[in-house]
């Protein structure tokens, strides 16, 4: 993920890249986890929070988020 970039865009960004579709095209993302929260567990402001690794499902995939990376897997 780029520095500037919240996990939540980062996560819609790569499914919308992965079924070759705009992001606005997709289901919201508010649909299956809170962003706020979500955003937050990657936050580079809070101290201690290295090493987060987050897995939910959204349109047909499993998303995995770390500090570095979203991958998608297939469900």
């Amino acid at each position: 993920m780029g520095d500037e970039t919240s996990a939540t865009v980062a996560v819609v960004r790569a499914v919308a890249e992965a079924e070759g579709a705009s992001p606005g095209d997709l289901p919201l993302l508010s649909d299956v986890i809170d962003p706020e929260a979500f955003d937050a567990l990657f936050d580079d402001d809070r101290a201690g929070r290295s090493g987060v690794r987050f897995s939910f499902d959204y349109c047909g995939y499993v998303a995995t988020v770390t500090d570095d990376v979203v991958e998608l897997d297939v469900r």
